[in-house]
């Protein structure tokens, strides 16, 4: 009986050390960081200094830091091993300059979102999944919706009516639908066609006027619903073929010049800019070889321009070795490829 109680403090007692020694180092100004301390979860250290905050970061690690854009050349060389969430103005020019200048920093936070109702919950789902990994949900339990497996590029517009059919009967205004509509149809034609190309599947270009079949195991998953005020659709593929490069390399050339639809290799075109340009926030995770997951959020609050401001981005490309055949991957166990049920958030981890 002894042992038994003895186990229990002793796991009892990690859990406490475990739990003091995360925390999250903020450096940043207000109104940023006022809005960022109130809406945190856990406990977080404010620091107004480059002094401070190596010291803070030294004394005791943070499970992640928030930190102001302007001040990330401050601190660059002292973040070693620790997340570092930007918080920016939330224009996409700003949100690509600080991807491309700090290739150590993954995800984007605005001053906007940290003053709505998402702030909270979209925070506490970040820290879990720094935490955890990709495995943990990106969708809040709420989060209601449907799902379907797409194999064939044919099906794609059946798939579209029913969401639109979905979006309309839960009184989502058509101008928020059209978007989520638009993103949906991009994210999907990239899992068809372009991602079997980057991941070498596809010899070569496949022209999107041509239909595309492929088996049950390579098909893309789509979901989409409602979450805490926002329309969303998520898209995954199980070829884990983009990379951060190839992204950033996309979004920057689309907004240097504008250029036409790159058909010169798979993975992403002009539509994915037009995806960063419409989202509210979007998350994208890759295990290179397993799995690319890309969900859009599209706030549904009245009077807000869609596109006129970003208000998180998320970006975790893990390094992981390629993975050959198809063990490992996201795949569906059924052979059938539309599934219309609706999902929990748990569900669609």
């Amino acid at each position: 009986m002894l042992s038994v109680v003895s186990r229990c403090v002793s796991v009892q007692y990690r859990w406490v050390v475990d739990e003091l020694q995360r925390y999250s180092l903020v450096f940043a100004g207000d109104p940023s960081g006022g809005l960022l301390c109130a809406a945190l979860p856990g406990s977080h250290h404010r620091v107004n200094s480059r002094a401070e905050f190596v010291a803070a970061a030294r004394r005791r690690r943070p499970a992640v830091a928030f930190v102001d854009a302007e001040v990330l050349t401050q601190i660059e060389g002292e973040t070693a091993g620790i997340p570092i969430i930007a918080l920016i103005n939330g224009t996409l020019a700003e949100t690509l300059r600080s991807l491309n200048t700090f290739p150590w920093v993954s995800s984007l936070l605005s001053a906007t979102m940290l003053s709505t109702p998402l702030a909270s919950p979209h925070l506490a789902m970040l820290l879990e999944r720094l935490r955890h990994g990709p495995g943990q949900p990106a969708l809040a339990a709420a989060a209601v919706g449907r799902q379907a497996l797409l194999a064939s590029s044919i099906r794609r517009e059946v798939r579209f009516e029913r969401m639109r059919e979905y979006f309309s009967q839960r009184g989502v205004s058509p101008r928020v639908t059209n978007a989520v509509l638009d993103i949906a149809e991009e994210l999907v034609t990239n899992a068809l066609y372009d991602a079997p190309v980057e991941a070498g599947y596809f010899k070569q270009p496949v022209p999107r006027t041509s239909s595309v079949e492929l088996p049950p195991e390579h098909a893309c998953e789509i979901s989409y619903g409602i979450e805490q005020g926002c329309a969303f659709a998520r898209v995954r593929d199980p070829f884990g073929a983009l990379s951060r490069t190839r992204l950033l390399g996309v979004l920057n050339r689309c907004s240097a010049t504008c250029v036409s639809l790159d058909e010169s290799r798979g993975g992403a075109g002009l539509g994915l800019w037009r995806v960063f340009s419409t989202a509210s926030t979007i998350a994208i995770t890759v295990l290179p070889g397993r799995l690319t997951d890309i969900l859009v959020r599209v706030e549904m609050k009245k009077g807000r321009s869609i596109g006129k401001q970003i208000l998180a981005v998320h970006l975790f490309f893990p390094e992981a070795p390629s993975l050959d055949g198809a063990q490992g991957r996201f795949a569906a166990d059924h052979d059938h490829d539309l599934v219309d049920e609706s999902f929990t958030a748990s569900q669609v981890a």
